[in-house]
């Protein structure tokens, strides 16, 4: 089956706002046995993020405030710990993100200043609850 928008390359991950990445830890990597593959700080965007990898080589991102304030601060208050977003690799995200637009959805936060990792978000409003990421790397 072909995807809608141009360059569908695979889904990526899943992502899940959490109070603390510590206290998830025990049962997403521990338990559950997932490999830390990154662990990082935006401080400019105000969060932190671990990606987990498993053995079939699903991927988890669990994200965590960083400081005060911030777009997951808000999150958190709003709908509580859960699924943040979902993440599909495009070849072409530029074109993707004007496909999407054609169809009738709602894209926010686009950025394509970093050649390793662009991204833009299809609202969680437009797309039945869930932030949709789309990125290129």
């Amino acid at each position: 089956m072909t995807s809608p928008f141009p360059g569908a390359q695979r889904f990526d991950h899943t992502a899940l706002a959490v109070e603390s990445i510590e206290a998830a830890l025990p049962l997403y990597r521990d338990l559950l046995g997932g490999e830390v593959r990154f662990d990082h700080t935006d401080q400019q965007a105000r969060f932190r993020a671990v990606q987990l990898r498993y053995p079939n080589g699903a991927r988890l991102e669990l994200l965590e405030p960083y400081g005060e304030g911030g777009f997951l601060r808000t999150f958190l208050a709003e709908r509580g710990e859960g699924a943040h977003h979902l993440t599909y690799l495009v070849e072409d995200l530029r074109a993707a993100v004007a496909a999407i637009r054609a169809a009738g959805y709602r894209v926010v936060d686009e950025t394509y200043a970093n050649p390793h990792w662009q991204q833009a978000f299809i609202s969680a409003s437009a797309a039945h609850g869930t932030v949709v990421q789309l990125a290129s790397n």
